[in-house]
C-alpha cells in the first residue's frame, strides 16, 4: 500500500478544490455569502466557517496539538478574510500531511472528545477531514444554487483534479 502516495494526492486535492471554490466565491456579488438558505449551515459564510475550523481542529488533532480547549464559535470576521484563512489551512494540511511517512500515517491516534471517542490509523483521519470539506464545498454550490447562481460553478470532483484545463 503506498498511503504516503495517496495522503499526498488527497491533500493536494484538498488545496485545490478550496482555491477553486474561493476564487470562485470571490467573483460573486460581495453579499451573497450572508444571504440565507436552507442548509446544515445556512449560508456560504457559515459553511465556509465551519468548513476552516473543522480543517484546523483536525490539522491540530492528526499532527498531535492539544485540542481540548478548541474554539469552535462562529467568527464575526468578514468572508473574505475566513477565505483567505481557509486558502491558508488548506495549505497547510498539505504540507503537513504530504511530510508523513508510511509508518507515521499508519499509527494509531486516540480521538477523545466529547462528541466522539475513537482511535483510528493517522491515515483515516486524514481522508476523513478532507472528505468532510468535500461533502460541505458540495453544500456551498447548492446555496449557491439555491440562490439563484447558475454561472462559472467549478467543479471540485477528484476526477478533474490535476487534469488540464480545470
Amino acid at each position: 500500500m503506498h498511503l504516503q502516495k495517496l495522503v499526498t494526492n488527497y491533500s493536494a486535492y484538498n488545496e485545490w478544490a478550496t482555491i477553486k471554490i474561493v476564487d470562485w466565491l470571490k467573483t460573486l456579488e460581495e453579499d451573497i455569502p450572508k444571504k440565507t438558505s436552507p442548509s446544515s449551515y445556512n449560508s456560504i459564510d457559515l459553511t465556509l466557517q465551519h468548513i476552516l475550523k473543522a480543517q484546523r481542529f483536525w490539522l491540530a488533532f492528526i499532527s498531535e496539538e492539544e485540542t481540548s480547549h478548541f474554539n469552535w464559535t462562529n467568527s464575526e470576521g468578514e468572508t473574505a478574510e475566513i477565505m483567505e484563512k481557509l486558502r491558508s489551512v488548506s495549505t497547510q494540511m498539505k504540507e503537513n500531511f504530504s511530510a508523513f511517512d508510511e509508518a507515521a500515517l499508519t499509527q494509531t491516534l486516540q480521538l477523545n472528545m466529547p462528541w466522539k471517542k475513537n482511535e483510528l490509523p493517522r491515515y483515516e483521519y486524514i481522508l476523513h477531514v478532507i472528505n468532510h470539506s468535500s461533502y460541505h464545498r458540495g453544500q456551498i454550490v447548492t446555496i449557491a444554487r439555491a440562490l439563484g447562481i447558475t454561472v462559472n460553478i467549478p467543479n471540485t470532483d477528484y476526477n478533474f483534479f490535476g487534469s488540464p484545463g480545470f
